[in-house]
Parts: C-alpha cells; sequence; structure tokens
C-alpha cells in the first residue's frame, strides 16, 4: 500500500515545456511578472558591464554632477555615479530579501506541521509564541531587534527570521489541519508510515501551495524592510551601495537633484511590482486547479 501511496505520475520532458508555455500564456500576471523580474535580475548581474562605473569610486571634483553621458543619474555628494550604485544595490537588497525569506518559510513550515499534525501540547505551545510575536507590529519588532543586535546584514536576517516564521507557521498549521483528515493521510497512517515520512513526504507537498504564493509578497514586505532599516542607517553599512542609504544620503539635495532619491525609489517599486505580479499569478494557477 505505502508504494502505493508514495507513486506519482511526473510528466514526460517533451510534454512539459508546452504546458508551461500555455500555462504563462493563459496567466499574463505570472509571464508579465516573471519577465519584469528576469529583466531586473539580468540588469543587476550585468552591472559591471552596464555602467562600466566602480560603485564605490569616489570623485571629490564631480560631486553632485548632474545626469549626463558618463553619469546617466548623475554622482551623490561624493562623486560616486549614481546609476552605477543603483544596480548594484539591486544584487544587495534582492539577493537579500529572497535569502533573508528562506529561514522563516523554513522554520516556519516546520512548525506549522508539527502544530497541525501532532496538536496537542505542541500545537498550544507554538500557537502562544506565535500570539506573543505577532502582537507586535512587524517593522517596529525588525528595527529593535536591529537595533539591539547592531546594524548589518547578520543583524537583518536574525530580526526578519524571528519575525516573519509566524505567518507561514499559521499558513502552513491552517492546511494541515484539513489536509490530515484527508484519505492519502489516513491510508499512510493505516500502512504504517512513521510520522516524519508522512509530513515530510506526503504532508509538505501538499500544503505549500499557499505559504509559496505568500513567500511573494512576503519578498517585497523584506525589501521594504531592508530599505527601511538602511534609511535610518541600520542596514547595510557603507560604502555598500543600497537603495535605502542612498535615499538616505541623497534626501537631503531632494531640491536640487530628485533623481537621487527618486530613482532608488523607483526601483523598490519595480522590484515589488514584479514579486506581486508573480505571487498573484501563481494564486490564480494555484486557483484553478483547485
Amino acid at each position: 500500500m505505502s508504494s502505493t501511496i508514495e507513486t506519482v505520475a511526473e510528466p514526460s520532458a517533451g510534454k512539459l515545456l508546452p504546458r508551461v508555455g500555455r500555462q504563462l500564456v493563459r496567466n499574463p500576471q505570472l509571464s508579465v511578472g516573471l519577465g519584469l523580474l528576469t529583466a531586473l535580475v539580468l540588469l543587476f548581474l550585468l552591472a559591471p558591464v552596464i555602467s562600466g562605473e566602480n560603485p564605490n569610486y569616489q570623485n571629490l571634483l564631480q560631486t553632485l554632477a548632474g545626469p549626463s553621458g558618463s553619469h546617466p543619474l548623475g554622482t551623490d555628494s561624493l562623486g560616486r555615479d549614481a546609476f552605477s550604485r543603483l544596480l548594484y544595490a539591486g544584487r544587495i537588497d534582492l539577493g537579500i530579501g529572497i535569502a533573508a525569506v528562506l529561514a522563516p518559510f523554513i522554520l516556519g513550515t516546520t512548525l506549522g506541521l508539527l502544530a497541525g499534525y501532532l496538536g496537542g501540547w505542541v500545537d498550544a505551545v507554538i500557537m502562544r509564541v506565535l500570539e506573543i510575536v505577532v502582537a507586535f507590529p512587524f517593522y517596529v519588532l525588525v528595527i529593535a531587534i536591529v537595533f539591539a543586535l547592531g546594524s548589518g546584514v547578520r543583524s537583518i536576517f536574525i530580526a526578519i527570521t524571528a519575525v516573519a516564521w509566524v505567518s507561514y507557521a499559521r499558513i502552513v498549521r491552517g492546511e494541515v489541519l484539513v489536509a490530515r483528515r484527508v484519505g492519502y493521510v489516513q491510508a499512510a497512517k493505516a500502512a504504517g508510515l512513521s510520522t516524519p515520512r508522512i509530513l515530510f513526504r506526503h504532508l509538505t507537498p501538499n500544503v505549500l501551495t499557499q505559504a509559496l504564493v505568500y513567500a511573494m509578497s512576503d519578498i517585497v514586505m523584506t525589501i521594504l524592510a531592508i530599505v527601511t532599516l538602511g534609511f535610518l542607517g541600520l542596514g547595510v553599512q557603507p560604502p555598500t551601495a543600497e537603495w535605502g542609504s542612498m535615499m538616505q544620503d541623497g534626501y537631503q539635495y531632494i531640491s536640487i537633484h530628485p533623481w537621487l532619491v527618486t530613482a532608488p525609489g523607483i526601483a523598490v517599486v519595480v522590484t515589488g511590482v514584479a514579486l506581486s505580479l508573480i505571487g498573484d499569478g501563481l494564486a490564480t494557477e494555484l486557483g484553478r486547479r483547485q
């Protein structure tokens, strides 16, 4: 019986690509989001080729220069090329945003699986901790943790992991409470499969879809948190290029050089739109399959 439970039909490679293509055509949100995100990633990765400038090179003879052929967005107060820093900052913010979601995703998913499947005192303890964390506003708690630990990437990872796992735990727990009563779980129990095997082999693939959709919007929230911390001086430290610190540096010159603030702001918005479109597209695709 266990072999029957674990058998999953997999489409051949020849049929998979046309199927993916059809799904993208009928799901414009997903296709546009993926296209926009791909374009952004290529821009960030090809920053040395596209900009041709060292983002940290200071030319004090060309401070706060306006846009030109050699400096499309001008230079900042230290004479650094703003366009080059914008592209390199995209690497930092998007990279940290994606990486910082992985830890809370894994932690929250695991705790949600345990709480939903085991129930009892395990569920009670996890839910009480979750309620304590949820009682504080997201940004307030993140800023407080980073302030206590000190600025830097390590503190950002710890703060976001300590706060963001609760959403995944709540989503996965709710899915498990429904799924554990479904026939395939009951059949797995009757077959004598161990609890870890039921949890991670059978339940996990069937309860992760909503969490994956939420992860797209969570990356946006994480990037906004990173930018906010950078603007407050608690995020990625100088001279590393980062959108939040770029906006903080250019804020005092907003009346005469508005592009120093608006350019990184637009980059944050465009990145957020791309990720949000992907999340909406995944949600639409999920709704069609249910």
